[in-house]
């Protein structure tokens, strides 16, 4: 039994838990990705599931536009621990202080990215920076509901059709939750992430695995994508990587790991079910330099009144300013465009599974461009800035 196309399944988890007579779980399929499993003998055919996939009822977003702003917190220190500027943690933080629950994605002992409840500032820690691995919900969407019920407030944050998800669950408004979703990319793997943090083992500390992952790390800057891949493995013994120096950053970014949904994603656009969409400024060197000291810039749309109240309540924590719809999508395109098909997917993931990663790596070893090139490349993006700024 489907539930929804193969291709254009998430991986949500809203089918199984909605299901009244719990006939529904999530396996890994061979690519790592987990997928519904519907076990037809205790089915009753109540067509629940198909009514709650929020792929298979995707309704467009009635909201008005949202409005877009550069934002960044004042504490540097939030500031240096998060991906981009900081904003989640305030938002999380003005939860926190009202004895609410904040639900996201966190690592377990083995770097598998799994979302968490935090309910005070260590765990919340937990939930900063970026995990670039498809996070297992569990029963996340049912004990939303419970403590909502039950008149807590919440924030739940996730991929845009994680919200979608929850969002579809739920069937109803609840003033007491706040949704928080990302500028999204796409969604690698587990598998292929599991293997690369083995391989990197294999490569830098005889394979024993690390005790603290940073795949978005500021050591080396944050403007102009100049962010790192950090591994600590304990006692001083480190590596680290610039982004595009990663193999399987290289990976995820070319769409060779990615979920197949993310080739034809249904919450691209504004059609986002959240209250705040938060991403990396990409482009706020150019947009607004006085905003790029370096140490990571949010970019924030903010979709429902809800998500406007809450972005004021923390107006005195953080710098802002508001950007039109151009500036804020000129180097941010994952907005609004899917991940292209890559020709070589299946070919990545046959080498991954099979304990091959490291023959990826040859797939990049290509010529850099002569000097020339590069100068001239360079050349008329300074030119284009010019033309810009006049």
């Amino acid at each position: 039994m489907e539930i929804c196309k193969f291709e254009l399944c998430t991986g949500c988890t809203a089918c199984a838990a909605v299901c009244p007579v719990n006939c529904i779980s999530f396996k890994a399929d061979e690519k790592g990705f987990l997928r519904p499993v519907i076990y037809t003998g205790r089915c009753i055919s109540c067509g629940l599931c198909q009514k709650t996939c929020p792929v298979m009822n995707k309704n467009e977003s009635e909201s008005a536009q949202p409005k877009f702003y550069a934002a960044y917190a004042k504490d540097d220190a939030v500031r240096i621990k998060s991906t981009s500027g900081g904003v989640f943690s305030e938002i999380a933080g003005t939860i926190l202080e009202e004895n609410g629950a904040v639900f996201g994605a966190a690592y377990d002992e083995n770097f598998a990215v799994r979302h968490i409840c935090a309910e005070n500032e260590t765990e919340l820690n937990k939930l900063r920076g970026a995990k670039y691995s498809q996070s297992d919900l569990g029963d996340t969407f049912k004990n939303v509901k419970e403590r909502l019920e039950k008149g807590q407030k919440v924030l739940f944050s996730g991929t845009p059709c994680q919200v979608g998800g929850l969002v579809s669950f739920l069937k109803k408004d609840y003033e007491n939750l706040l949704t928080v979703d990302v500028v999204c990319h796409s969604v690698p793997s587990p598998m292929a992430w599991v293997e690369y943090i083995k391989y990197r083992a294999r490569l830098d500390n005889e394979g024993v695995l690390p005790e603290n992952i940073n795949l978005r790390s500021k050591n080396t800057g944050w403007s102009r994508y100049a962010y790192s891949n950090l591994f600590d493995y304990g006692n001083g013994k480190k590596s680290e990587l610039k982004s595009h120096e990663s193999l399987f950053m290289k990976l995820f970014v070319g769409g060779y790991i990615t979920r197949k949904s993310c080739e034809n994603c249904q919450f691209k656009g504004y059609n986002h079910k959240s209250d705040i969409t938060l991403g990396d400024f990409w482009g706020v060197w150019d947009v607004l330099p006085e905003m790029d000291d370096n140490k990571g810039t949010s970019l924030v749309f903010l979709n429902s009144d809800s998500g406007r109240k809450v972005f004021e309540k923390i107006s005195g924590r953080i710098c802002f300013k508001e950007v039109s719809e151009a500036d804020a999508l000129a180097q941010n395109s994952a907005v609004i465009n899917s991940i292209k098909p890559n020709p070589r997917r299946e070919e990545a993931f046959e080498l991954i599974r099979n304990g091959n990663i490291a023959l990826c790596e040859n797939w990049f070893k290509e010529k850099k461009p002569s000097l020339i090139k590069r100068v001239i490349s360079r050349a008329k993006r300074i030119v284009k800035r010019i033309i810009k700024s006049k």
